[in-house]
């Protein structure tokens, strides 16, 4: 038996029990918070949204329910693996910790209360909900930085090193920072084996890079940030990776005139058809998110067919982990479209769902 089996079999019984697209859509139809209250009782919310019930009231009962399942499941979840495997899963897992730091440093930075700053958080990686919340209670960015460090978290050390080169850097450089780290860390510690995993990581940074040269086509001030903070004025250092798309090819459509020259200079790559199939849709409203919310949903694909390629890998958990994390991310957004009563139809559209 591999470090997979037992842990992959278990991820596939529990990815039965996830939401479907129909029951989604059921929940976004609901008219007030009491009946998608009561909608989630029937289903595998059940336990957490009933104890989330005896102390909270309201769209706060499904934020504490949604907070509570993950919390357990991920309990679970982390021991199911040994040897090889477990250490592959740390990687999987620290994905988590990374948007968690950059959730709270944005938070910290912007003066957001405290659980305002964890309600944007997933205790999924190493950094549980006990640290997140006293992160999220530092008196600013530097001092969640230093709690960090004290604690040993391999996450700290770009921060540091960032903090040593830049003592003034802003949130931006912090947030590349993390990100650059941990894909290069992430990639050499998956050098000779978890080939799913490092195809998940490439397609991740693609999926940022693409969409950072697409925000980067006319503004102007671009090249003096460049050259303020970078001492260049290539887009290069603003890139991770590389994925499979290459840096030159990025910059060649960032320096475009127009986002559909830009496209038109991705068309060869994997992402061509999915940027094309947007093209229309963007020149109706002119919002870059349309371009990102079709990557994501490539991105959720490729992961949930990582299930069915990986049966005896890492693939499985990367896959079920993309499409519990998804269905947490659709919860959010059906219990604010119903706590502010917009129309069914428009918090169909806003839900990122694939079909399992």
């Amino acid at each position: 038996m591999s470090d997979f089996d037992y842990g992959n079999a278990r991820l596939r019984a529990m990815k039965s029990r996830l939401l479907t697209c129909q029951a989604l859509e059921e929940l976004a139809g609901a008219e007030s918070m009491p009946e998608l209250i009561n909608a989630l009782t029937k289903t595998a919310y059940r336990q957490a949204i009933e104890a989330a019930l005896a102390q909270y009231a309201g769209i706060e009962v499904i934020t504490q329910a949604r907070r509570s399942n993950l919390i357990q499941t991920i309990s679970k979840v982390r021991h199911f693996f040994s040897g090889q495997a477990e250490e592959l899963a740390t990687w999987v897992f620290r994905r988590y910790d990374v948007d968690n730091i950059k959730s709270i440093l944005r938070g910290l930075s912007q003066q957001v209360p405290a659980n305002e700053i964890l309600g944007a958080t997933l205790p999924i990686g190493e950094l549980q909900s006990a640290d997140l919340d006293t992160m999220a209670r530092s008196a600013h960015a530097r001092a969640a930085i230093d709690l960090m460090a004290t604690w040993r978290i391999p996450l700290a050390q770009p921060l540091l090193a960032l903090r040593a080169e830049r003592a003034g850097a802003d949130l931006f450089e912090m947030e590349l920072a993390l990100e650059q780290w941990y894909f290069q860390a992430a990639m050499t510690a998956t050098k000779e084996n978890g080939e799913s995993l490092r195809q998940s990581l490439m397609r991740h940074a693609d999926v940022s890079n693409i969409m950072t040269a697409l925000r980067l086509i006319g503004e102007t001030e671009a090249v003096t940030f460049l050259r303020q903070h970078f001492d260049t004025q290539d887009a290069t250092p603003l890139y991770i990776g590389p994925g499979h798309v290459t840096f030159a090819l990025l910059t060649k459509a960032a320096r475009q005139d127009s986002v559909s020259r830009a496209t038109e200079t991705l068309t060869r790559t994997s992402y061509g058809a999915t940027l094309a199939s947007v093209l229309e849709q963007y020149r109706a409203t002119y919002r870059l998110s349309d371009f990102e919310y079709a990557l994501q949903r490539q991105q959720l694909k490729h992961a949930m067919n990582l299930l069915i390629r990986d049966p005896l890998g890492i693939g499985v958990l990367i896959g079920y982990m993309a499409l519990k994390t998804n269905e947490l991310a659709n919860l959010h957004r059906i219990a604010q479209g119903v706590h502010l009563s917009e129309p069914s139809n428009r918090i169909r559209a806003e839900l990122l769902m694939v079909n399992t």
